[in-house]
Formats: structure tokens, C-alpha cells, sequence
């Protein structure tokens, strides 16, 4: 069911670009903790870093599958840059994912079990989803992602918390996440556009991502004895979900793509790209999409 017009097309227009950056990292060694200096803060942001590589290619297939239905030369040169970007993604990440495994064997397995869970719950969508199915878990989980990126890029003091050695990639992710918000939603309403289709989709998105992220956070604190320090715990989570938590501030975006009028560029937050943009060094490849 079709509750509104397929036709529906971005608000804002911004270029996405896709960019190698190459980064360095240097000084990770020295920042277990790189996010408020808060084991749950941290191993919860590593978690997801874990999820993009093989998530991210998932969402470039989910939309190259549909892309030739799309005449508009602007809307084909906004998916070329929404690919490019997501590769770029997967690539950063995996070098910071590579950093993580790195701080001990522990670590290493932990992170390699993560990885695993990953890749066959994402083979597995592959495996029983349908096109459309998987273009609308796509667009559902990219709004997650999108309302993320906007939770950091509003707020300065969040970014000041993460260590320097990888805060450039944070907020380089958020800002080509917001670039490229709307990408997949405008592509499924152009082929799909079924209102419960796109919610199912986007429950199910949310559900699997809140278990994995949840246990594997547990898990890598449990795995340094932190899950019986319940002041190092209450601390996190207060952070997390307290007031202005980095998970809390999200939840009223998460519940704006349950509207029937819903687009992504309704919350046009294109003016914080600038400002962001300026502080992070110059990428190695800057290609135009």
C-alpha cells in the first residue's frame, strides 16, 4: 500500500562526493577508551564501526539493483555518489576495525565473532529478502545511521569527548551520511514506495541492530570485567540514554520515518556540513560522483 506519492524527491540538493581519506590513527594505541574516556561509550561506537564494512555493501547492492530504473541524469550522478561513499565507508572502517582487533587477543576474537555475526546475518537477508525488501531495509537503516551522524554534527561537545586520533573519522562519516540521507529512501519510493513494507523493514532493521549492538557491548565489557562495576556501567549507560545521550537524543528522529509524509531533507541540517567539514584534514581522492 502506497500512502503517498513515489515522486517525493530530496529537499535539499547537496553534492556527494565520495573521499578517500587515508586516516592515520596515530595516537589510538594510547586511547583504549577513545570516547569520554567511557569503556561503554567506546565499545558501543566500536561495535557499530564493526557492522559497516560488510552493512555498507550491503546498502551499495541494494540500490545498484534498482538503479537502472532511474532516468534522471542528477538522481543516477547522486547514486554513483552514494556508492562511492559507502566504499569509502567500508574501507575507513575496516582500517579502524583492523586498530580494534589490534589491543590484544581478546580483542581480536571478539572482534572476529562480531564480524562473523555480521556477515551471516546480512547473508542471510540476502539469502531470504527480496529486492524491494532489502531496498527498504536499506533506506530504514540508513535513517539510523543519518540520525546519528546529525546527533554528533549538533553536538560540538560530543565531538570534543572522542580522542583526536579518531575523531576525524566520525565526523567525516556523519557528514557524508547526511549527504547521501535521502539516496535510498527517494530510490525505494520510486520503485517500491509501500508504506508497510518500509516499516516492517525498518523494525526488523532496528531490532536486529539494537540486539547486536547490545550484546556485543556487554560482551567486550564482560571480557575486561567491567560488567560487575556497576558505577563504570551506570555512568555509560546514563550517557547513552540519560538526558542528551548519544542514543536518547536520536529516538524522536527514529520515530519521524514512522510518518506516512516522511523524507529525510524534512530535518535539513545541510548547514552543519561546513562548519564540520573545515576541521578534518584534506582526503588523499576526492572524485566527483
Amino acid at each position: 500500500m502506497t500512502l503517498f506519492s513515489r515522486s517525493r524527491r530530496a529537499m535539499a540538493r547537496l553534492p556527494i562526493r565520495p573521499r578517500r581519506m587515508n586516516f592515520k590513527f596515530q595516537g589510538f594505541e594510547q586511547s583504549r577508551y577513545w570516547f569520554d574516556n567511557d569503556p561503554v561509550l567506546t565499545h558501543f561506537m566500536n561495535v557499530l564501526s564493526v557492522t559497516f564494512p560488510d552493512g555498507e555493501r550491503f546498502f551499495v547492492d541494494a540500490v545498484r539493483a534498482f538503479r537502472d530504473q532511474v532516468d534522471d541524469p542528477q538522481r543516477q550522478k547522486d547514486i554513483s555518489g552514494f556508492i562511492g561513499q559507502e566504499a569509502m565507508h567500508s574501507l575507513e572502517h575496516q582500517a579502524f576495525n583492523d586498530l580494534v582487533a589490534g589491543q590484544g587477543p581478546d580483542q581480536d576474537a571478539l572482534v572476529n565473532e562480531a564480524l562473523g555475526v555480521a556477515r551471516r546475518l546480512l547473508a542471510g537477508a540476502r539469502k531470504h529478502l527480496s529486492a524491494e525488501r532489502q531496498l527498504a531495509a536499506t533506506a530504514g537503516l540508513e535513517h539510523i545511521t543519518a540520525i546519528l551522524a546529525d546527533t554528533i554534527l549538533r553536538r560540538a561537545d560530543m565531538v570534543e569527548k572522542m580522542d583526536p586520533s579518531v575523531r576525524p573519522l566520525w565526523v567525516w562519516h556523519a557528514i557524508e551520511e547526511t549527504e547521501h540521507k535521502a539516496v535510498a529512501f527517494d530510490l525505494y519510493q520510486d520503485v517500491d514506495g509501500d508504506y508497510w513494507r518500509r516499516q516492517r523493514a525498518f523494525f526488523y532493521g532496528t531490532a536486529y541492530l539494537v540486539a547486536f549492538s547490545s550484546y556485543f557491548t556487554w560482551r567486550f565489557l564482560r571480557q575486561e570485567g567491567l560488567h560487575r562495576r556497576p558505577l563504570v556501567l551506570g555512568k555509560g549507560l546514563w550517557k547513552m540514554f540519560g538526558y542528551k545521550g548519544v542514543v536518547s537524543q536520536a529516538i524522536p528522529d527514529w520515530f519521524q520515518y514512522l510518518r506516512p509524509g516522511f523524507h529525510p531533507w524534512q530535518d535539513d541540517n545541510s548547514h552543519l556540513l561546513e562548519k564540520w567539514r573545515a576541521t578534518l584534514p584534506e582526503p588523499a581522492v576526492s572524485a566527483a560522483a
